[in-house]
């Protein structure tokens, strides 16, 4: 490998390692960013998750209409094609969104300007109801990982989830 390729590979391996996992991130409505209490904050998303009025076993409006969950796939590649074996190797990136009113954060008064959106780390979504998506028909799958986990969580004041994987 020539020292140009080698350098390269250096500079993108520390930019990666310098970007955080995830973080906890208020947007207005204009695009600006403010940073508010994180005690405020801290309260917010305890408050989401209160085990005395959220259980993340039961699915969203639970007794009501299904769930609506929208999903997008963007295929980053496609390799390891087997015409023998009849299977493929596919790298892609799922997204899904759906509504959880019981997530909804607007009716809180929270001290400071509307806050559009909370992008937190993906440790959260372990305590949210997730859909129980799959693939029919599929061999093998799994998360890829590298140094932490490859997810993104944003909860909107309507309680709309979105999670990038």
């Amino acid at each position: 490998m020539d020292a140009r390729r080698l350098w390269t590979l250096t500079a993108i391996a520390c930019a990666l390692c310098a970007v955080p996992a995830a973080s906890t991130a208020f947007y207005l409505e204009d695009g600006s960013v403010k940073k508010p209490n994180t005690t405020i904050i801290s309260d917010v998303l305890n408050r989401l998750t209160d085990s005395s009025k959220y259980d993340k076993r039961l699915r969203p409006r639970y007794g009501d209409k299904p769930v609506d969950v929208g999903i997008t796939i963007h295929v980053s590649s496609i390799s390891a094609v087997s015409e023998v074996d009849m299977d493929f190797t596919l790298d892609f990136y799922l997204r899904q969104t759906w509504q959880d009113p019981r997530l909804a954060f607007g009716k809180f008064d929270l001290g400071f300007d509307k806050i559009e959106s909370l992008t937190v780390g993906v440790d959260y979504l372990d305590k949210l109801w997730k859909p129980d998506t799959f693939f029919p028909n599929e061999k093998k799958s799994f998360f890829h990982l590298a140094t932490t986990h490859n997810s993104f969580l944003r909860i909107d004041p309507d309680g709309t989830v979105f999670t990038s994987q």
